[in-house]
């Protein structure tokens, strides 16, 4: 609770100095655990003022819980940042009651994805290796296929409901999608993009200053990706990991959860992976 009065002190203070040289000064992220949300919130607090701010009633939750992936946003979420410069990145689905509060408070938002099953592989090797994550326990002493098998039964209906749910009832106006390996690939573009929704300065030396202080080798206190080690948060970051870990087993469990939405959502042309 102290880390969240803190820093949104400092982002009252931050809008005392900067409020006019920004037309939003909430700034909204949506994505699932181990998607890229925390790089993309780094990089957009990298502007003058901003701080990126996460609710406690969120971080309950999760402890409590397992996960926010299933958590409503507080009705008083936009009021409490008032006279602040805030991002915001939380693990929300886009129910109707998170879709209607970011549309009635006119709040712009990006909502980030990533492919379901590099998802899966680095939630087993960051949970394993974190033992205050409420999961630890449940993955600590399974293999890889174990702990993917686990995930494909437990978290994987609900992540697919996830992304359906932001792609049913987010407000195409106010927000934007982006997929973690096209930020990835080309993330100098792709953060443009975002900076520009959100009305930053998007001109090609603040943007390439930005992207250069937040390479993953820089996140990572300079080991590249490939040197990430299992217990690392950064860890790969890579796109395909997951091709190095699915048995014909897990490919099955997650063709029959996430088979159809792997196609909506471009990561596959058909079934046939």
């Amino acid at each position: 609770m102290a880390r969240y009065w803190r820093a949104l002190r400092n982002a009252r203070l931050g809008y005392q100095e900067h409020a006019g040289t920004y037309p939003n000064p909430l700034l909204f992220v949506a994505g699932l655990p181990k998607s890229g949300t925390s790089w993309l919130e780094s990089m957009l607090s990298s502007y003058p003022g901003y701080q990126h701010v996460t609710i406690p009633e969120a971080v309950e939750y999760e402890l409590r819980t397992g996960g926010s992936h299933d958590f409503e946003l507080p009705t008083d979420l936009v009021d409490r940042f008032r006279e602040a410069l805030v991002v915001s990145k939380l693990h929300v689905h886009g129910s109707s009651h998170n879709a209607r509060l970011l549309h009635e408070a006119e709040v712009p938002y990006v909502v980030l994805y990533r492919d379901l099953r590099d998802i899966a592989v680095s939630h087993y090797f960051y949970v394993r290796r974190t033992p205050w994550h409420p999961e630890c326990e449940d993955y600590v002493d399974l293999d890889v296929e174990e702990g993917l098998l686990h995930f494909g039964r437990t978290l994987l209906p609900d992540f697919v409901d996830w992304m359906r749910s932001w792609r049913e009832n987010r407000d195409s106006d106010q927000s934007i999608e982006l997929r973690y390996e096209d930020l990835l690939a080309n993330t100098v573009e792709e953060f443009r993009r975002v900076a520009d929704h959100f009305g930053l300065d998007a001109s090609p030396p603040t943007v390439d200053r930005i992207v250069a202080e937040h390479r993953f080798e820089a996140m990572s206190n300079g080991r590249s990706r490939g040197e990430q080690d299992e217990g690392s948060f950064v860890r790969k970051g890579v796109a395909g990991d997951w091709q190095n870990h699915f048995t014909s087993q897990v490919k099955d469990l997650f063709k029959r959860h996430a088979g159809q939405v792997l196609i909506d959502f471009g990561y596959e042309a058909d079934a046939n992976w």
